[in-house]
C-alpha cells in the first residue's frame, strides 16, 4: 500500500466518490484534518460551497470545525471502527470550531462505510 501514499490518500480517494450535492446541501459544512504521526498532513473536505470537494491542504474556504488526530484513529474513524464522539471523548480527537458541524461527519462516515 506504500506505493500509493498510505490509507489517507486511498480514504480521501473514496470520500470523492461519495460528494454529491444532496450531501452538500444536507451538510453545509467545511472541515479541516490535522493529521498526526504516521501520515502526517492537513486535509479538508468542503461539504458547503458548490458541488463539495475535498483533498490536501487547508480548505480555500474557512474551515467551520478543525479535527485534529492521529492518522491511525483518522483511519479507524472512516473504517467504522471508531466513532468520532468517542475519539473526542477519549483524547484522541481534537476539536476547535463548530461541534455540531463536527458531529455531522459521524452520519457521513456511516454512508461512506455503507458504499465502501
Amino acid at each position: 500500500k506504500a506505493e500509493s501514499g498510505g490509507q489517507i490518500p486511498q480514504l480521501f480517494a473514496l470520500i470523492t466518490k461519495t460528494i454529491t450535492p444532496e450531501l452538500v446541501k444536507k451538510t453545509q459544512a467545511v472541515f479541516q484534518f490535522n493529521v498526526k504521526g504516521k501520515e502526517e498532513g492537513v486535509w479538508h473536505l468542503d461539504l458547503k460551497n458548490g458541488d463539495g470537494a475535498c483533498g490536501q491542504g487547508e480548505p480555500k474556504n474557512p474551515a467551520d470545525a478543525v479535527l485534529t488526530m492521529d492518522s491511525n484513529n483518522f483511519a479507524d474513524m472512516f473504517a467504522g471502527k471508531l466513532k468520532p464522539a468517542t475519539a473526542f471523548m477519549m483524547g484522541k480527537l481534537k476539536i476547535k470550531g463548530d461541534m455540531q458541524k463536527a458531529m455531522k461527519l459521524e452520519k457521513m462516515m456511516k454512508s461512506l462505510k455503507a458504499k465502501a
